[in-house]
């Protein structure tokens, strides 16, 4: 405001006007640096906050932030259990799938559209933050299927494919992440586990009567991984099969298809979590599929060397 002053001293003469006049030009000329101080201060709030930001498509990071996903015993909820997110400033996710409508039969006939699928299959979405206060290393948070009120929950019919976006924000970046993943409610007659992208399977071959208290299982694909051994790298997609807390599943035959032939070194590797460690599987290759026996769910991955 000094200055103000100091320049409408020095420049009196220069306003012809006089009376209301020149008192009507000074407010405006004060009302203007004022409006242009205040848009200074907003735009340099605006981006010290982080408002702007860049955001970054992340495929596949091996010592990246990943999440898994359980099924709840019911199938009627998935657990995400966010790994590796330490040294991020805020988290917020978007679980996308399709549910059938509370009515899909007609006189007892299920209706369904000219591809044989079931006709009327609704888009859902829940999206929520984690409150990372905290920095811890890892979160965990249930998603319904659905909606509670009053202790009295209405689920979604039919859930089984779905998206899992992830954002993760450090400093002025924004990461985001995307997962894919199946929900399956087990099948004992086939005893067939698959992927969303049909690339990845475990067969149950015996103990198929063991499926049975299993309920769900859900396959995922990873956009990162534990550490991985220092010598080995990744080789196509990453799959995490897991299912509802302390069921077990029984052995089975796991095939994973890559999208080209991979080297004579490649192998099927399963993580261990109470070991953490990775296990190397004695593995088949025929072609771009690669076989093995695995003796219960977990983490597969096929590693190369380096």
């Amino acid at each position: 405001m000094d200055k103000l002053k100091v320049f409408l001293t020095v420049h009196k003469q220069s306003f012809p006007f006089s009376g209301e006049k020149r008192k009507m030009t000074v407010i405006l000329i004060v009302l203007l640096l004022l409006i242009v101080a205040g848009g200074f201060i907003t735009f340099q709030k605006f981006t010290s906050s982080g408002g702007v930001a860049e955001e970054i498509d992340i495929s596949f990071d091996p010592e990246g932030a990943y999440a898994l996903l359980l099924p709840r015993r019911d199938g009627n909820a998935l657990i995400l259990n966010l790994k590796r997110t330490a040294s991020y400033d805020e988290i917020s996710y978007e679980l996308a799938y399709t549910s059938l409508p509370d009515t899909t039969t007609v006189s007892g006939i299920k209706v369904t559209d000219e591809e044989g699928s079931v006709s009327g299959s609704i888009d859902r979405g829940v999206s929520g933050t984690i409150d990372t206060k905290d920095k811890k290393g890892e979160y965990e948070q249930e998603i319904l299927f659905g909606s509670c009120s009053k202790n009295v929950c209405k689920y979604d019919k039919g859930v089984e494919n779905g998206t899992l976006s992830l954002k993760i924000r450090k400093g002025k970046k924004t990461y985001k992440m995307i997962t894919q993943w199946h929900l399956q409610k087990v099948d004992v007659a086939l005893g067939v586990l698959n992927s969303l992208d049909s690339h990845f399977s475990y067969k149950v071959a015996d103990e198929r009567g063991d499926l049975s208290v299993v309920g769900f299982s859900i396959i995922s694909d990873l956009t990162g991984v534990p550490k991985l051994p220092s010598s080995k790298a990744v080789s196509g997609k990453v799959y995490a099969l897991n299912i509802p807390v302390a069921k077990e599943l029984p052995t089975g035959v796991v095939t994973v298809e890559l999208s080209e032939n991979p080297s004579s070194d490649a192998k099927i590797y399963r993580y261990n979590s109470s070991e953490n460690k990775w296990e190397e599987l004695e593995t088949k290759i025929d072609g771009s599929k690669l076989q093995t026996t695995a003796n219960g769910a977990g983490i597969f991955a096929v590693l190369t060397s380096k």
